[in-house]
């Protein structure tokens, strides 16, 4: 391809620059040598200024030089990007749509591929609560079918092992449903045995007061000084009614029904 653009100034500036900095090399220099002192410091003070001025000079010129050699060039990019980069792009991103396009419709149709593999696959191993977004199958035009179809199947294969072994514990219903919510069996297992267990400690404790409870009102009804208020009353078991007449205070007859509600145990009263 034939040269577009032929920048002849850059060189000239360039040589004129060299020249200047002898003379900025020499400035400096004193400058540097200088030694501040309170006799002469508004001297170093003076130097320092006309060493800025000059400088802010030079600045603006440069920016003056570069706005000239820029201009030419701008102009340049403007016909440039009209009459060749702006078609080149358009050509790329008309084809890039294309491809795009093309190649979706691959990946779409072979991941359909794999999903309809894994549905049949879940089906075959009798496994209704999985979705084929939870195997995370990373499906790209690169990937092989095999690989692909290998994946859903390893899935699959890990989730029935997890239901085997689900089958042989002990609360095998509760963990199933919690396993269908992660799919993680050690979390599971561990989560409903934790469960299994809380509930029996609890169980003890409140058996545990129960008998505390009923043990005191044993005691109290034993010990109770007979007092002159009586009651009679009927207890009736569930299957044959048994009628038995107490003497009993009436603190004392409190602490029996307390300990025949504890007990379960049905009875009539019939007071005196």
């Amino acid at each position: 391809m034939q040269e577009l653009i032929i920048i002849k100034q850059l060189p000239q500036i360039e040589e004129h620059l060299k020249e200047l900095s002898t003379e900025v090399d020499k400035k400096v220099e004193n400058a540097k040598g200088l030694i501040c002192t309170e006799e002469n410091v508004k001297t170093i003070k003076q130097v320092r200024a006309d060493l800025n001025k000059e400088f802010k000079e030079v600045e603006k010129q440069r920016k003056e030089v570069k706005e000239k050699v820029l201009a030419p060039y701008m102009q340049f990019e403007m016909i440039y990007k009209e009459y060749i980069s702006e078609k080149y792009r358009s050509a790329d991103n008309d084809l890039k749509k294309k491809i795009d396009t093309v190649e979706s419709e691959l990946k779409a149709k072979k991941e359909q591929e794999v999903k309809d593999y894994f549905e049949e696959y879940k089906t075959t191993n009798n496994i209704d609560f999985i979705t084929y977004e939870q195997a995370r199958i990373n499906v790209t035009l690169s990937a092989s079918m095999k690989s692909l179809k290998e994946q859903a199947k390893q899935f699959i294969d890990k989730i029935a092992d997890d239901l085997k072994l689900i089958e042989t514990q002990q609360h095998k219903a509760e963990i199933l449903v919690e396993y269908k919510q992660t799919l993680n069996i050690s979390n599971a297992i561990t989560t409903v045995m934790n469960r299994f267990e809380a509930i029996e400690e609890e169980k003890k404790k409140q058996e545990k007061l129960r008998e505390n409870e009923l043990q005191k009102i044993a005691e109290s009804v034993e010990t109770e000084e007979i007092k002159k208020e009586k009651d009679e009353f009927v207890i009736v078991p569930t299957k044959k009614e048994i009628t038995i007449k107490f003497n009993l205070y009436e603190k004392q007859l409190q602490q029996l029904i307390k300990f025949l509600d504890l007990s379960n145990i049905e009875y009539e009263r019939e007071d005196i």
